[in-house]
């Protein structure tokens, strides 16, 4: 069940590049959430912006009591989240809020795959199917090295890692990384975050291999649980896009089969 509280901010400083990262304390939320979920963050006090903002939870605390999350600086809300929550200080949130990954009963191995600020949905993942003895293999992309982030989570686990930026091959897809590896090793799910254009490409490696693929949408979702209907894409209802139909992100997802979402349109 859903809460909004106020919760105490444990951190708040710069993550790499243009991101940060926000610490709160809030086991009521933290306790019950589930890989692939978010929050509602919206600033104390203040108008500017008027509508909360979604962010993904980037990880949990071991003991359940505190999340995180990762935030860009795009503008003036995250601008503001910078300032005003100070460590010692409040943060107001809802959550946990949304549908969130699944991971297939006997998985042995999966293939995350992110980029940019879609990076930041994948960690919680991460952790949790490493807890489960799943080896996960990590594909990650940014406009440039300063902007990669959570490389810390794979190192932490062991996990093996691939990155891609523009400035290397401004034309390449950090996905292009994983097609040789499907000749090697046996995988048993992707998870995707980041672009129409890496959902496309997953995709179609998960269609070849008959195994499930999932995707987190990153949509604004201004009440966070399908009131408002702000947040609504169009979706496949059949896996030949036959048939279409229209679901509110904050409730149907954020996470899709990919299938669903391959030529979303908003």
């Amino acid at each position: 069940m859903l809460q909004q509280i106020s919760a105490r901010v444990m951190a708040n400083a710069p993550l790499t590049g243009n991101y940060w990262l926000i610490e709160v304390e809030a086991p009521s939320i933290a306790g019950r959430l589930q890989p692939g979920q978010f929050v509602n963050i919206r600033i104390a006090e203040s108008l500017a912006p008027y509508l909360r903002r979604p962010f993904s939870v980037y990880r949990v605390s071991p003991d359940r009591t505190c999340l995180q999350v990762a935030y860009k600086i795009t503008g003036e809300g995250t601008r503001l989240m910078t300032t005003t929550m100070p460590v010692g200080g409040s943060c107001d949130l809802i959550g946990p809020l949304g549908k969130g990954f699944t991971l297939p009963s006997a998985a042995k191995r999966i293939a995350v795959v992110g980029r940019g600020i879609g990076i930041a949905a994948l960690p919680t993942l991460v952790d949790h199917a490493v807890s489960k003895g799943i080896e996960v293999y990590g594909f990650l992309s940014a406009r440039d090295p300063a902007n990669l982030i959570a490389l810390d989570v794979f190192d932490q686990h062991g996990c093996p890692v691939f990155t891609h930026t523009d400035q290397e091959a401004p034309a390449a897809k950090v996905s292009d990384q994983l097609a040789p590896l499907l000749s090697e090793a046996t995988f048993d799910a992707f998870y995707v975050c980041g672009s129409n254009r890496l959902i496309r490409a997953v995709d179609r490696m998960a269609a070849t291999l008959g195994i499930r693929a999932e995707a987190a949408m990153e949509q604004l979702m201004a009440c966070g649980f399908g009131d408002c209907h702000g947040c609504v894409i169009q979706v496949n209802l059949d896996r030949e896009g036959k048939k279409k139909t229209y679901r509110e992100v904050c409730h149907h997802g954020p996470v899709f089969d990919t299938w669903e979402v391959v030529d979303v349109r908003a």
